[in-house]
């Protein structure tokens, strides 16, 4: 039986403790101070640089802050600044040397779209040097800079070695007439492999899912004209007749493609809301830069290539409620996208063919003007998804050589019949006819 007094006892406290906290939430109501009163200390994150910036409220950081040097240039500063310099830091031997490269940037005659660049051998000499430990920017200290007349380097005398050698590539006359082409191609399957693997002989490259291999020019130019009778071969972009040794050549052919990537509430804009409308840049591009080594044999380039890939749009709703359409909802795009990405030094023997195989990576659209849909993609063999093989042909020539590669015209199929639709249908639409 349950105690009454007790019961009582129960409900009064209950009831007392509502009271005390009706009060307490009126204080709270009436004097919000006392809820942020130590709001004064706090400091506000660094916003990112895709977010406004809130103004900070006067005396949150400034009145904190020390000012450890009043620079006539910079003005004050927190980090500690000195103007002049007592010595040069030699503790590791580092010499002085100014190079002259007047004979590569002005004295070379070049076709259209080959134009040597300081920064060319500036880039080339920190791709070569890296990789081997050497540090430009932390100890020991070093300079590496260049004008279009002088490369100056301070280092350490083996370092100067080192740049000694790559200048001299830059420089030498003899080797001005070298040259490489350049050819990309793809299939829509790798079985291409079993008919030309006994041409090739394996290399190694150090970027991941990449095959390198070196052919002899005969044994190349049977393999392509063997590609090009395939219903699936494809070439991402024109042949390359010429790039210059020492020279940086540029392909892109991308597209600019634009989705609405998100939306915002303005009550000025028509609708109600703010569009935030981007584009991707789809499609491929390559720079390479051929450098010939001084022996005479061997050719070393440096490849750079990204691909970009939408594969599709998913599509997300969002809620935007306004005054005149509280239920109103706007699509907006989320794009499924693939990249490859390649930068690479590989080095072979200019009297061969080198062949990179990139595996299966994505076909992004990049022909101007090329207006095939997927069915007609479907049937000449190639993979809706926009997946292939691709395929580098890199060719040394010297003195106006003709090229192997390049100068193969592509082969069209004569043997085999055109696919109809009734050949590449599934199975399940085979089934229920």
């Amino acid at each position: 039986m349950r105690n009454p007094y007790h019961s009582q006892t129960r409900a009064s406290f209950w009831n007392s403790e509502r009271t005390v906290m009706r009060r307490i939430f009126f204080v709270l109501l009436l004097c919000p101070s006392v809820l942020f009163a130590q709001e004064a200390s706090f400091v506000p994150p660094i916003p990112s640089e895709n977010i406004a910036a809130i103004e900070p409220a006067p005396g949150l950081l400034k009145d904190r802050i020390v000012v450890a040097s009043r620079d006539s240039v910079l003005g004050d500063r927190i980090a500690k600044i000195s103007a002049t310099m007592e010595k040069i830091p030699q503790d590791h031997g580092q010499i002085w040397r100014e190079y002259d490269i007047t004979p590569y940037t002005q004295g070379r005659r070049l076709p259209t779209g080959s134009v040597p660049s300081e920064q060319v051998l500036i880039d080339w000499i920190v791709r070569q040097t890296v990789p081997l430990g050497i540090r430009w920017h932390s100890a020991p200290f070093g300079i590496l800079t260049a004008d279009s007349e002088k490369l100056y380097v301070y280092h350490t005398k083996e370092v100067q070695m080192i740049v000694a050698d790559i200048v001299d590539r830059f420089v030498c006359p003899q080797l001005w007439n070298e040259a490489c082409t350049l050819r990309i191609v793809a299939t829509s399957r790798p079985d291409w492999l079993g008919k030309g693997h006994a041409l090739m002989k394996p290399i190694p490259i150090a970027t991941q899912g990449v095959q390198g291999w070196i052919l002899e020019k005969v044994g190349a130019q049977s393999l392509v004209q063997e590609l090009s009778r395939r219903n699936d071969f494809k070439e991402l972009i024109p042949p390359q007749p010429f790039v210059a040794h020492g020279t940086q050549h540029n392909v892109v052919t991308k597209r600019q493609r634009q989705y609405l990537r998100d939306v915002q509430p303005n009550a000025s804009a028509l609708n109600g809301y703010a569009e935030d409308r981007v584009t991707v840049d789809e499609g491929l591009g390559l720079s390479l830069t051929p450098l010939a080594l001084l022996d005479g044999q061997n050719m070393a380039i440096t490849l750079k290539l990204d691909i970009v890939q939408i594969e599709r749009m998913l599509q997300t709703t969002i809620e935007i409620a306004t005054v005149k359409n509280p239920r109103q909802r706007v699509h907006i795009e989320v794009p499924q996208m693939s990249y490859f990405k390649m930068d690479e030094i590989v080095r072979f023997p200019n009297n061969k063919v080198l062949l990179l195989d990139l595996g299966t990576v994505p076909l992004p659209n990049t022909a101007e003007g090329d207006s095939r849909n997927v069915l007609a993609d479907i049937s000449r063999g190639i993979n809706p998804a926009r997946r292939g093989s691709v395929l580098m042909f890199i060719e040394c020539t010297s003195g106006g050589s003709v090229p192997a590669v390049t100068s193969t015209p592509p082969v069209l199929p004569t043997t085999q019949p055109p696919r109809t639709a009734r050949a590449i249908e599934s199975p399940y639409w085979q089934g229920i006819r």
